[in-house]
């Protein structure tokens, strides 16, 4: 695998400190978010603070969900590089046991 292309695991919020320095990509619903910030509750319903890239084209809304690519900094915020919208309704709990079986068997997905 290059190093230009790095394998992003699917993580929660306990699974942070398993990956700091690392890419990663976790999927939370937006509690709170500003032009250079959003808080997420996380599939294991912790909360992660998540630090956006400039030029954000449209503000997060509350209550949406979201899938963030970013890189996980020493204090455990995620350094967002890109995210995505997740269409409604989504099921934490459910995408939490498939994070679960990711962390389990990395060589499937």
């Amino acid at each position: 695998m290059s190093s230009e292309n790095p394998r992003s695991p699917r993580i929660n919020s306990a699974l942070r400190v398993k990956y700091r320095g690392e890419t990663v990509r976790l999927i939370g619903k937006v509690l709170e978010a500003s032009s250079k910030t959003a808080k997420l509750e996380a599939s294991d319903k912790g909360q992660v603070q998540v630090v956006l890239k400039p030029g954000l084209d449209e503000p997060l809304n509350p209550e949406s969900y979201i899938e963030v690519i970013g890189r996980v900094n020493d204090d455990l915020s995620i350094k967002e590089y890109n995210h995505l919208a997740i269409r409604e309704p989504f099921d934490l709990e459910t995408y939490d046991l498939a994070v679960q079986l990711w962390q389990r068997y990395p060589n499937i997905f």
